[in-house]
């Protein structure tokens, strides 16, 4: 008897940081053909001066890969076939448990960082899109890119995301 494989899920991962509310992430599971499963977002987070301090010039990595990934992830009750993030340090939560993998957006530096490659990480294509995963990711990414027949826009999804944050945000605006 052959075994049929799971349906792929993609999920988007990004945090927003802006100066009036702080950071906030977002967490957007698709299924193959682009339609959403499941969303999550946290609420705004700002670090003290006292993180911002202890922290320094990893307070950023801490916040994306330590706080915010892993609670959305830990909430998020759809499986994920694979992670794509929008910003590098998202490559290191040890927390997932699903491939992950970067993409290059207009958002981020993508195009210079996947130039660069990050050591144990490589470059593949999806959808037309270049995405960097880990090496030994790279078999179980290929699976996935297989099973996304009609996938629309490997990039656009993390723009639903930035949008449905903002009016997450406007909303508790206009309820205070």
């Amino acid at each position: 008897m052959e075994s049929k494989l799971a349906p792929a899920t993609l999920g988007y991962f990004t945090t927003v940081q802006q100066e009036r509310t702080g950071w906030t992430g977002g967490l957007l599971v698709l299924n193959g053909g682009g339609r959403p499963l499941e969303f999550q977002c946290t609420l705004p987070l700002r670090p003290t001066k006292a993180h911002e301090i202890l922290f320094g010039n990893t307070l950023r990595q801490h916040l994306i890969c330590d706080v915010i990934g892993p609670t959305l992830l830990k909430k998020c009750r759809t499986p994920i076939s694979m992670l794509l993030c929008e910003q590098t340090e998202s490559l290191r939560m040890s927390d997932a448990d699903c491939t992950l993998g970067f993409v290059a957006t207009p958002e981020n530096d993508g195009k210079a960082t996947i130039a660069r490659e990050h050591a144990g990480h490589c470059v593949m294509r999806i959808r037309d899109e270049k995405v960097l995963v880990a090496m030994e990711q790279v078999e179980a990414a290929e699976q996935v890119a297989e099973q996304l027949g009609d996938f629309p826009d490997l990039i656009e999804p993390f723009e639903r995301i930035r949008e449905a944050i903002r009016e997450a945000q406007s909303q508790i605006a206009r309820a205070a």
